[in-house]
């Protein structure tokens, strides 16, 4: 079966309510035409990331089914329930109809001490409370410029995915890719880079029994209509996770329609 691409919309700390549900249901309104011919199947998904408080505004215009827009969580909770003051459970989100989280982007690293450890904690409770994962690694451009890049990706990757299931499903935790230095700054990865790094990281998958081959590798940086069939066509990129541009709805569903052409 071949590998599906995956077309996320990380919104990070932005959109209120009322805004959140108007973008998820123009999205959904779109979506259809922006799939073209692969909006009744799977090998084509798209999801959105709202906050926590927009969630319920934006759960009535997404659904699991094909073609539907799908709902993700930016973050989740180490453990279930009990007292951890300010956290937010597997159980929680799934009763708002949350199917799968966003675990380890850089920005949770950098700022609110998301290190490998609780990252790998977030991933095994999101699998064991039903969750899908979305997995980010990706390196500072100073451990690029000094050439540690796939080493610091591989020991992201380990520390996070060391005690996972060779029998889990290849389709319960996606990767995406997101070098630090192409986050919000305007600059992206050149497809040949991103490309040689997808190529690594499932190269070490399959060293790992981990169902390389049949896993989702997305990239994350910058992505935007312009650059989002470059990136496809190197190879070895199964799809995007995306910033700035999921807030534009005109911009997300270019990118998702640029998938669509890649794949006919």
């Amino acid at each position: 079966m071949a590998r599906p691409i995956w077309i996320l919309g990380n919104w990070k700390q932005n959109l209120l309510r009322a805004p959140a549900a108007a973008l998820a249901q123009a999205l959904a309104e779109g979506l259809e035409r922006a799939q073209g011919a692969h909006a009744a199947g799977e090998a084509l998904r798209v999801g959105v990331a709202p906050t926590y408080l927009a969630l319920d505004a934006v759960r009535p215009h997404t659904g699991e089914g094909p073609g539907d827009l799908r709902l993700l969580t930016q973050d989740i909770a180490a453990q279930d329930s009990g007292a951890f003051t300010g956290e937010v459970g597997p159980a929680m989100l799934a009763e708002l109809g949350v199917g799968a989280a966003i675990i380890g982007h850089s920005e949770r690293r950098a700022h609110f001490g998301d290190h490998d450890a609780l990252v790998a904690a977030k991933v095994q409770c999101a699998l064991a409370g039903g969750m899908d994962v979305v997995l980010c690694v990706g390196e500072s451009l100073e451990q690029r410029d000094a050439g540690n890049h796939e080493s610091v990706v591989i020991s992201q990757l380990s520390a996070a995915l060391g005690s996972l299931d060779e029998a889990l499903p290849a389709g319960r935790v996606t990767l995406a890719y997101e070098p630090v230095w192409a986050i919000g700054t305007g600059r992206t990865a050149t497809p040949e880079q991103a490309s040689a790094m997808h190529r690594v990281i499932r190269s070490w998958l399959d060293e790992q029994g981990l169902a390389g081959a049949d896993r989702s590798l997305l990239y994350g940086g910058s992505v935007k209509p312009h650059n989002a069939a470059a990136l496809l066509a190197a190879g070895d990129i199964d799809g995007f996770l995306v910033g700035g541009a999921s807030l534009d709805a005109s911009k997300f569903l270019d990118i998702v329609s640029a998938a669509s052409t890649h794949l006919g």
